[in-house]
């Protein structure tokens, strides 16, 4: 174990000024996750400020490996081919996907499958919008802005009461609340990323 120094990512997106900083310390936050899920297939399911200190040579240095999920790859394929705008966009294929990862069941009424297939057709659209491109500058609020309405329009949805909402496998849900913290740290930062940078660690 080792003492490890710094200020805390929290007080650090505070206080930085220097947007090429920012960058820095978000492009090794990303690619920090990224290679993790994607090589390593095991990620550290609890991005929060207080886990990632900023040291004086403007390192990122991560804290508390206590939340640590394995990823089976019966879930990563079907998960990250959603990504894919041509798998989203397919409603046979993204029908398909949805039964992978256990969010449709066999038992679904059908109006069961549209509500949840409309649900999370919007949700996966706007979840895997950094990934459509080269580049992704998370200082954009309406990205966020519209990360913070679908939230609330589900939070409003009486369907959504009605029906079995305990929907998706564990790793799922791990996955999602993962990318949910590690977007909200990079909206902190205001950072703008390389998206596949972490595969020249690979």
């Amino acid at each position: 174990m080792d003492w490890m120094t710094g200020i805390h990512l929290s007080e650090f997106t505070k206080n930085n000024t220097n947007q090429e900083t920012a960058n820095k310390i978000g492009q090794a936050l990303w690619d920090f996750y990224m290679y993790q899920i994607h090589i390593l297939k095991k990620v550290h399911a609890d991005p929060h400020p207080g886990n990632f200190l900023v040291n004086k040579k403007e390192e990122l240095v991560a804290l508390d490996f206590g939340c640590m999920k394995q990823i089976p790859n019966d879930f990563y394929t079907p998960y990250f081919e959603l990504i894919d705008k041509k798998v989203i966009n397919k409603p046979k294929i993204f029908n398909t996907k949805l039964f992978e990862l256990e969010i449709l069941r066999k038992d679904d009424s059908n109006d069961e499958v549209v509500y949840f297939t409309e649900m999370f057709h919007d949700l996966l659209s706007l979840f895997t919008k950094p990934f459509q491109g080269e580049t992704f500058d998370f200082s954009d609020e309406t990205f966020f802005d519209s990360i913070a309405k679908l939230g609330e329009r589900f939070s409003k949805d009486t369907n959504l009461r009605k029906m079995n909402g305990n929907r998706g496998s564990k790793h799922f849900i791990y996955m999602n609340r993962t990318f949910f913290g590690l977007y909200n740290l990079m909206f902190d930062l205001k950072a703008t990323i390389v998206v596949n940078a972490y595969q020249k660690y690979n």
